[in-house]
């Protein structure tokens, strides 16, 4: 392995610190573009897993137990709802974290 290029010579720490710094010059609309959609598929794939996992357990069980898709229908219902649950929280989540950014730009603004 004698034709591996060696490592740029400095810590490790140094260099985090100096990408993040070169990360702190991306744009703001740019950054909020991505935080936009990476909430986008979070939801998305939140839905989607919480309607499939409710309705394969409400099909196991009808399996299991030979009933019509009576489970089916009520587990997929229970699945929605936690789905719907979670982009709640996240809506939450992300509502607070923009007020916490308003805040703090309006310190930067004044002080």
């Amino acid at each position: 392995m004698a034709d591996d290029p060696k490592p740029p010579s400095g810590d490790f720490a140094t260099r985090l610190s100096a990408a993040r710094k070169a990360q702190d010059g991306v744009d703001g609309p740019a950054r909020g573009q991505s935080r936009q959609t990476g909430l986008a598929y979070r939801v998305a794939i939140e839905m989607a897993a919480g309607l499939a996992v409710g309705a394969g357990l409400g099909w196991m069980l009808d399996r299991w137990l030979g009933t019509r898709p009576v489970f089916l229908a009520v587990m997929a219902m229970m699945g929605f709802a936690a789905g719907v649950l979670n982009v709640w929280r996240a809506a939450r989540q992300l509502g607070a974290m923009t007020d916490g950014e308003a805040r703090n730009e309006g310190e930067d603004r004044r002080g």
